[in-house]
């Protein structure tokens, strides 16, 4: 072992370390080892912190953004709900927040979440005041979910467009706390395509196959169910910020 740290030193004559009967290991080997890692390692690292990571979106995934809007009622706080036009291709009837696709030109989400929002009531981007974001959703279906909530200040300014909006109800904040969300589960499974190559993977199994189970909320109010994508983003900001909102109700008198 002193000899091998010597004949470093020295940079003598090239020598092969032996690890083992099938292994070896070039030590003296700079100009053509340590020296291309070095500059592949300047290249990578140039490379990967020149951009913020993000996710893998290699299997069709897209980024929407919507807003989880807050607005002052006859009955207090509420929050302000949709229901999709059935003239929509997706979704129709179905109750959500404001919100859509992103777009590049937006820049960041919270700007697709106001502009969308804005394109379906009818308003101005000064008319909602954003407090802030929630956790963003990776869905099974698709879209990568980035819901910001926010404050609908003048909300008698609302003239939705009904190409994609039926109409718009609100829940009092108060009502929502109070109640307990059914939940339900729902399970994920995949199958081969026609195209896998079995023959690679010869123990892969040709039927369905499920790979975990996840929850659906469910939230009533009067006659509206609301309930999939929008309940699990209303389930988180509730959740979340029970005790605070709960306290700030108290301390406004509502109970």
């Amino acid at each position: 072992m002193t000899q091998i740290f010597m004949l470093l030193e020295l940079n003598v004559s090239r020598k092969i370390f032996s690890y083992s009967e099938n292994f070896t290991v070039d030590i003296y080997d700079k100009g053509k080892t340590m020296k291309p890692l070095k500059r592949l390692e300047d290249i990578l690292y140039e490379k990967l912190h020149r951009r913020q990571p993000g996710i893998d979106k290699l299997d069709r995934l897209w980024d929407a953004a919507v807003l989880l809007p807050l607005v002052q009622t006859a009955e207090g706080i509420s929050v302000l709900f949709e229901v999709r036009a059935n003239s929509l291709r997706r979704q129709p009837g179905e109750i959500c927040f404001p919100g859509g696709r992103f777009d590049c030109a937006d820049g960041d989400f919270q700007t697709t979440a106001i502009r969308e929002t804005c394109e379906e009531l009818g308003l101005q981007a000064n008319d909602i005041i954003v407090c802030g974001e929630l956790d963003s959703l990776v869905t099974h279906m698709g879209p990568i979910i980035h819901p910001f909530v926010g404050i609908i200040k003048e909300p008698q300014k609302i003239a939705f467009n009904p190409d994609e909006v039926a109409e718009v109800f609100t829940v009092p904040l108060s009502c929502l706390l109070q109640q307990t969300p059914l939940r339900s589960s729902m399970l994920f499974a995949d199958h081969p395509g026609e195209d896998f190559p079995f023959d690679l993977v010869p123990n892969r199994q040709r039927s369905w196959r499920m790979h975990k189970k996840y929850y659906v909320y469910f939230y009533t109010y009067k006659n509206y169910v609301i309930w999939g994508l929008t309940a699990r983003m209303l389930y988180s900001f509730l959740h979340r910020s029970h005790k605070l909102l709960k306290e700030f109700l108290q301390n406004e008198g509502i109970e």
